[in-house]
């Protein structure tokens, strides 16, 4: 098939070192300054900028998890669905922490002043504070004789 892509034409991008502009890894020079761009450090720059991207992409995701714990939560008062809400709950309870665990172990040594990443991590701690507490909600504090 002569015009199918695979893994390998994938296009990189990354941020110019001197304008700031999105460029292609394949590019020679910025066509927005002109600034050589060197092909080795343009891969390495492109494949932090992928790795943040991610970061913040999945960052999405756990604030969309948070959301679902009130969706779920309301869906308990609603007759013939109660069930599922409650079903729902009890899973987000478990996902949001293990979620928010996996994230700061894939991407919490991540070192970049992009404003992004600052508020997807600055997501990831909210989500986490609200998972604990929606997981320590659901832990019995006594014990009934």
């Amino acid at each position: 098939m002569a015009g199918s892509l695979n893994l390998s034409s994938a296009v990189h991008v990354l941020p110019c070192p001197n304008c700031g502009e999105t460029i292609n890894t394949s590019v020679q020079q910025c066509p927005f300054c002109s600034t050589p761009i060197d092909p080795a450090a343009a891969e390495v720059s492109a494949a932090a900028t992928s790795r943040i991207s991610q970061a913040c992409s999945d960052a999405s995701y756990l604030k969309v998890m948070a959301w679902s714990l009130l969706t779920f939560f309301c869906l308990m008062f609603v007759p013939f669905v109660g069930l599922a809400g409650a079903v729902g709950l009890w899973f987000l309870r478990i996902a949001i922490p293990v979620m928010v665990v996996r994230w700061w172990i894939k991407f919490g040594s991540i070192k970049t002043d992009d404003p992004d990443f600052a508020r997807a991590k600055r997501a990831a701690i909210i989500v986490g504070i609200v998972g604990l507490l929606a997981l320590a909600s659901a832990i019995p504090l006594h014990s009934h004789p």
